[in-house]
């Protein structure tokens, strides 16, 4: 028999923090628009012991019944928005820094044949 997954006890405070906060957003978001957590299980697709969970933070919950309660509330652009590459500041920079000095083209060889 498999062993338990520890994430919820083992996983760094930015981590749990980051959980509990978006477990925290979606249930602001949630109440705002007046909705049961039962409801809002159902409109999503998800069971109501799942939804508890993603509203808890708990880190073993799948991604996928976070992105489920977003889109039945209708915010489906806070999914778009996630890991936005365009947003990533640190790694813009260092693409940056590793661009090549200069670019060289390959000199094509000529054909001889007019």
């Amino acid at each position: 028999m498999p062993r338990p997954l520890q994430l919820n006890q083992t996983a760094p405070f930015a981590v749990r923090d980051g959980a509990l906060r978006i477990g925290e957003r979606l249930t602001m978001a949630r109440k705002r628009r007046r909705l049961t957590l039962r409801e809002l299980a159902a409109k999503a697709g998800i069971s109501y012991d799942t939804a508890r969970a993603v509203e808890a933070g708990n880190l073993q919950t799948g991604l996928g019944a976070y992105l489920a309660m977003l889109w039945a509330m209708g915010l489906e652009s806070e999914i778009q928005a996630f890991a936005d590459p365009e947003r990533d500041e640190e790694g813009k920079q260092l693409e940056l820094t590793r661009l090549p000095q200069r670019v060289r083209h390959r000199k094509e060889r000529l054909d001889d044949e007019f």
